[in-house]
């Protein structure tokens, strides 16, 4: 962890010093919508500074009567950010669910703790 930036905790990848920043959202289990029926919930908790965003690959499936893009790109992060499965980033204008859990990545040989790959995943239409 780096400083306080405008209240959230950030994180900074050193590798990408002109990265991207992104913004992480915490996934908030046991919410309940007015009618007191689970819902899911998500604040924001973090700033990612100096990430490496990869656009990866998108698709259009098939599907008749529907119009539906998926787009997975992954994101380079520090090895300390607190990247867990159900969270969301915010990256650009875009928010990207998190797919899976964050890899952590150390070297074998030297015990440097390298950085953390995220894949990400957005669902249109």
């Amino acid at each position: 962890m780096v400083n306080v930036a405008m209240g959230l905790p950030a994180y900074l990848f050193p590798r990408h010093r002109r990265g991207v920043t992104a913004t992480l959202m915490k996934y908030v289990s046991g919410v309940e919508d007015a009618y007191g029926n689970a819902s899911a919930a998500w604040t924001e908790w973090a700033l990612l500074k100096g990430c490496a965003f990869d656009p990866g690959s998108s698709s259009e499936p098939r599907l008749a009567g529907q119009e539906r893009v998926i787009v997975e790109p992954t994101l380079y992060a520090a090895y300390d950010a607190p990247i867990e499965a159900h969270d969301r980033l915010i990256v650009g204008d875009q928010t990207f669910e998190v797919e899976g859990v964050a890899r952590r990545w150390e070297n074998p040989f030297s015990g440097r703790r390298m950085g953390c790959v995220v894949a990400l995943r957005l669902v249109t239409g």
